[in-house]
C-alpha cells in the first residue's frame, strides 16, 4: 500500500477540489449528486493525506517543484469546500478544520514567496502560481458558511490584488517561453482566478456592486471562452497529472454566473433570460470535465495499483527460485 500512496501526484487534491465544488453546485438540483461528489472529493483527499503521512521525504522533494509546490494549495482548497460540507451536522469540527485550512495556505503562500521566488526566473512561472496566491479565496466562497464574512472579504481582497500582479506575469511567461507538453493542459487554470475572484466577492462583500461584479463576470467568460478554444487540444494528449487543471475552472466558471444571475435577480436588475441557459451549458460541461478527469485519475490509479501488484509477485517468484 505504501508503495501505491508514493505514487499518489500531488496534483490529485486538484480532482478533489473540482468534484467537491461541482457537489455545491449541483445541491440545488440534486442532493445525491452533492453527495456523491463530496464522498469521492474525500477519498481523493484521504489518499493525499495518507501520502503525506507515509511519505513526507517524497512530499518534501515534490515541493522543490514549483510546479507541485504551487498547485499542492488545491489539496487545502478541498479540505475548505469539505468543510461546508460537514458544517450542517458538525459545526464546531467544521469551522475549526476550515480554519486550519485556511492558516495553512497562508502559510504556504509566504513558504513560497520566501522559497520559489527568492531567485525568480520566468521560466519557472505557471498559472498554477494563481492556485497558490489566489486560490486562497475559495475561503471567501466559503465564509457565508461560518458567519465570517468580513474575514472572507479581506481575504477576497489579497487574492485579487494577488491576481492582477500574476496576471501580468503569467501571462508574459506564456508570450516568452514555450511550454512543455505535460504541463500544458495547466492553461485551463487561466479560467479560474477571475470567476473564483467574483464568486469570493459576490459571497463576501457586504453589499455587492452590480457593475463590478458584472464587469468581472464578462472578463471570466471571455476568459473561459479563451480556454474552451485549446480545450480539445488538451484533451488530445495522453494523460498527465496535469489534467486536473481541466476541473475546478469549469465548476468555478459556472457558480460565478449562476451567483452573479442571483445578485441580479436579487436586485431587481433585468438581463437577457439566455443567461440561463448559459448557466445550463456550462454546467453541463463542468459535469462532463469533472467526471472524465476523475475517470481519467481512477484509471491511472488501477494501472498503478496493477504495476505495482505485478512487481511484487515478480519479486517472490524470484525470491522462491
Amino acid at each position: 500500500m505504501r508503495d501505491f500512496l508514493k505514487k499518489i501526484p500531488i496534483p490529485t487534491g486538484g480532482v478533489a477540489l473540482g468534484l467537491a465544488a461541482l457537489g455545491i453546485l449541483l445541491k440545488p438540483l440534486s442532493v445525491a449528486a452533492y453527495a456523491i461528489c463530496g464522498i469521492c472529493s474525500f477519498a481523493l483527499v484521504a489518499l493525499l493525506t495518507a501520502r503525506l503521512i507515509s511519505d513526507f521525504r517524497g512530499i518534501r522533494q515534490d515541493f522543490e517543484n514549483p510546479v507541485l509546490a504551487s498547485v499542492s494549495a488545491t489539496f487545502l482548497m478541498a479540505i475548505m469546500q469539505l468543510s461546508t460540507y460537514l458544517a450542517p451536522i458538525a459545526y464546531p469540527a467544521a469551522l475549526a478544520i476550515w480554519l486550519c485550512a485556511i492558516l495553512a495556505h497562508a502559510a504556504l503562500i509566504v513558504w513560497f514567496t520566501l522559497h520559489h521566488l527568492r531567485t525568480f526566473d520566468l521560466r519557472n512561472v505557471y498559472p498554477t502560481f494563481f492556485i497558490c496566491y489566489v486560490g486562497i479565496v475559495v475561503a471567501s466562497v466559503g465564509s457565508p458558511v461560518f458567519g465570517l464574512q468580513a474575514l472572507g472579504f479581506a481575504i477576497f481582497r489579497f487574492g485579487f490584488a494577488a491576481y492582477a500582479v500574476l496576471l501580468v506575469i503569467v501571462t508574459l511567461r506564456y508570450v516568452k517561453h514555450p511550454v512543455d507538453e505535460g504541463a500544458q493542459p495547466l492553461f485551463c487554470i487561466y479560467a479560474a482566478p477571475m470567476s473564483l475572484s467574483l464568486a469570493g466577492y459576490l459571497a463576501a462583500a457586504p453589499s455587492p456592486h452590480p457593475v463590478f461584479a458584472c464587469v468581472l463576470a464578462v472578463l471570466a467568460q471571455l476568459l473561459l471562452v479563451v480556454v474552451l478554444a485549446r480545450l480539445p487540444y488538451f484533451l488530445r494528449l495522453k494523460f498527465y497529472p496535469s489534467y486536473a487543471a481541466m476541473t475546478f475552472p469549469f465548476v468555478i466558471s459556472a457558480t460565478a454566473l449562476d451567483r452573479t444571475l442571483s445578485m441580479l435577480a436579487a436586485s431587481g436588475i433585468a438581463y437577457p433570460a439566455a443567461l440561463h441557459a448559459l448557466v445550463g451549458v456550462e454546467i453541463a460541461l463542468a459535469c462532463a470535465m469533472v467526471g472524465y478527469v476523475f475517470a481519467r485519475y481512477l484509471a491511472e490509479f488501477a494501472r498503478t495499483a496493477h504495476g505495482i501488484a505485478a512487481e511484487n509477485r515478480r519479486c517472490r517468484k524470484l525470491a522462491a527460485e
